[in-house]
């Protein structure tokens, strides 16, 4: 098969969207198809056809339309079997809809309504609303690609489409990378090199904006625990120093450790007792499956797509409100000795039925699909 991949930025340590379409490339490249990248910036993949689009680089608004508009140019000059982007942009054949949709960021960025109406009006936001609109409503796409069930009744919800125009697939995990054999791997070293006792339980936390992915209320679950044997270490990029005064005014900064973002984060899943994203808004966050693929549980939100892989009590617990009470008391059930070990084996073994390769076996179905429906 031909096939175009759009990606505005492909480089594998960029983030999550970036790596998915990195991993994506070398995989169908791998099973003897061609692959042509079309993307603003790159990495230099071997074998890989690169197509430079051009945005203007003004605004966010201006990148937005003007990379949509100019990708859509530059397909146009070549035919495919079949055109996957990770952007919207004005027209492919699947839409991968991977990082939620504009009008429930917008609820849970900004939850007052007037601050949300101002918003809602400005540039970035209209831009994003009208390739959605397009995308959704008009001829953007063949078909809508979902990486979970939650995404998809949004998407159904606010902009009317029907059921059967979306497939959901979820997220793959690397079982080479990511298994239970890590914690005999890195549990000691990287708990000795954070100056953590053998006998502390870990809570670990993974994310690069930290308002969103609901940092402040683990800590506040934290402040409410009140237990002086628990450490949290944060893995991400943000800005750290609100938060180190809020733990600093709570006494809790000696037990809460901002160590920056990594390339290695299977060592701290091995260090961690506890994977604890309380996200105010997730499609899908792969950490968390990352995560269980290690043998570690989860405590995650409902308006997280993985959680749809978790039952309370066996792989983790999913939390029903925004309330630190409630991650509270979910962390004291899971930090016990007994329980934790019985829901990270749980979570190791269910995300074995995630495994990455079962991601792409869908994937390629999905292209076969596009292919009939072109031959019609």
């Amino acid at each position: 098969m031909k096939i175009a991949l759009v990606c505005r930025e492909f480089f594998a340590s960029k983030g999550g969207l970036e790596a998915y379409s990195c991993a994506l490339s070398r995989e169908l490249q791998k099973r003897g198809n061609e692959v042509h990248i079309f993307a603003n910036s790159w990495q230099t993949e071997e074998g890989m056809i690169f197509h430079r689009v051009p945005m203007i680089p003004v605004s966010s608004p201006a990148k937005n339309l003007s990379f949509a508009f100019l990708s859509a140019r530059a397909l146009a000059r070549e035919s495919f079997d079949v055109i996957q982007s990770m952007e919207r942009i004005w027209f492919q054949d699947i839409y991968r809809a991977s990082d939620g949709i504009n009008p429930v960021q917008m609820q849970v960025r900004y939850r007052r309504r007037l601050l949300r109406l101002v918003k809602s009006v400005g540039p970035r936001r209209q831009a994003l609303a009208f390739l959605e609109r397009r995308i959704f409503r008009g001829s953007g796409c063949r078909i809508i690609m979902t990486n979970s069930e939650l995404i998809k009744s949004q998407i159904v919800a606010h902009y009317q489409v029907k059921p059967e125009k979306i497939r959901v697939i979820y997220n793959g995990v690397d079982r080479v990378r990511f298994h239970p054999g890590v914690k005999n791997q890195w549990r000691r070293s990287v708990r000795k090199e954070s100056g953590i006792g053998e006998d502390e339980k870990v809570l670990l936390f993974v994310g690069n904006d930290f308002k969103l992915k609901g940092l402040p209320l683990l800590l506040e679950a934290m402040a409410v625990l009140k237990n002086e044997n628990m450490r949290l270490m944060v893995v991400g990029k943000d800005d750290r120093g609100s938060y180190l005064r809020w733990t600093r005014k709570r006494g809790l900064e000696p037990q809460v450790l901002f160590l920056g973002g990594t390339r290695e984060v299977e060592r701290f899943y091995a260090a961690s007792d506890l994977f604890v994203l309380p996200t105010l808004y997730d499609a899908f966050s792969n950490v968390c499956l990352e995560a269980m693929a290690c043998g570690t549980p989860v405590i995650t939100s409902r308006n997280n797509g993985a959680s749809e892989l978790i039952r309370n009590g066996e792989e983790g617990y999913i939390l029903e409100r925004h309330d630190e009470r409630e991650l509270a008391e979910r962390i004291r059930i899971s930090l016990s000795a007994e329980k934790r070990a019985y829901m990270g084996g749980r979570a190791a073994i269910k995300a074995d039925a995630f495994a990455v390769e079962k991601h792409f076996a869908a994937l390629l179905g999905l292209y076969e699909e596009i292919i009939d429906l072109k031959g019609r």
